[in-house]
């Protein structure tokens, strides 16, 4: 369990100014990755082990969960 949050804790989760999507940055401050909060899809854009890759994935989903849709009745 211990290894599980040393591979998250290496990286900082930030929102964007585009609301429901959240930066995944590395210690120099890179993009490794968008998640949307509206679909739940990760868009990598650098590479990662496949095992921090999963892991990773698997907090967002826990940590930001997908947000239903608001409808606006205009």
């Amino acid at each position: 369990m211990k290894q599980n949050h040393v591979a998250v804790s290496s990286f900082q989760f930030k929102r964007t100014k585009t609301e429901g999507l959240i930066q995944l940055l590395n210690e120099g401050s890179y993009v490794m990755a968008e998640y949307s909060e509206h679909t739940g899809a990760v868009k990598w854009h650098r590479v990662v082990l496949a095992t921090q890759k999963e892991l990773i994935e698997k907090w967002l989903g826990e940590h930001y969960p997908v947000q239903a849709a608001v409808a606006s009745h205009t």
